[in-house]
């Protein structure tokens, strides 16, 4: 009877050790991120995306270098040294953001709580609860610049999303939605 019992074959065997390898690897690499996290996280200044793996459950898609720069870019272009900046669902473009300019006021809002290295400036964020996030109160109506990227392309999601926007944007603040192609008559 253990004859009939599924087996993988050498090849798919091998292609899923050496996937088992590499997730073992990014994990050992963020644990040792995160201890540098701990011990000094201002000398932890240069953190890429490397260190973080997509997790397709949380509907986590990172974008590619041109498209963070791009953001980044915009979000620095559009304010002065003081100003806060909000990344909503947008944590590849904070990265970029953080690595290329001295702000201190800079905030990623994501769900993902691996994004705590960036202590202070990580606030954990469910778009199912638009405005119930630590600090919320003192972050009301204080950010200049805002780039949001709905995780899910639905009307809810963006909807939702929507409502942190205004709930954080300054007088006179910039809006930088992020979202797919089917989402644009709503946005």
């Amino acid at each position: 009877m253990l004859d009939d019992a599924p087996a993988l074959s050498a090849d798919t065997l091998a292609l899923l050790q050496s996937f088992l390898s590499e997730k073992q690897e990014a994990e050992e690499r963020f644990a040792q991120l995160q201890e540098a996290a701990d011990a000094d996280f201002q000398n932890t200044k240069k953190i890429d995306m490397s260190y973080f793996q997509e997790d397709w459950q949380l509907s986590q898609f990172w974008y590619d270098d041109a498209t963070s720069d791009f953001i980044a870019d915009r979000a620095f272009a559009n304010t002065q040294d003081g100003d806060h900046i909000a990344f909503i669902s947008s944590p590849t473009a904070y990265v970029t953001f953080r690595n290329k300019y001295e702000r201190s006021n800079a905030f990623v809002f994501e769900f993902d709580q691996r994004f705590d290295v960036f202590r202070d400036q990580f606030v954990h964020y469910d778009f199912n609860h638009p405005v119930e996030f630590a600090r919320a109160q003192d972050m009301k109506h204080k950010f200049k610049f805002i780039v949001a990227d709905p995780p899910f392309l639905n009307e809810d999601c963006l909807a939702q999303t929507m409502e942190t926007v205004k709930f954080l944007a300054a007088e006179g603040a910039k809006v930088m939605i992020d979202t797919g192609a089917v989402m644009e008559d709503l946005a």
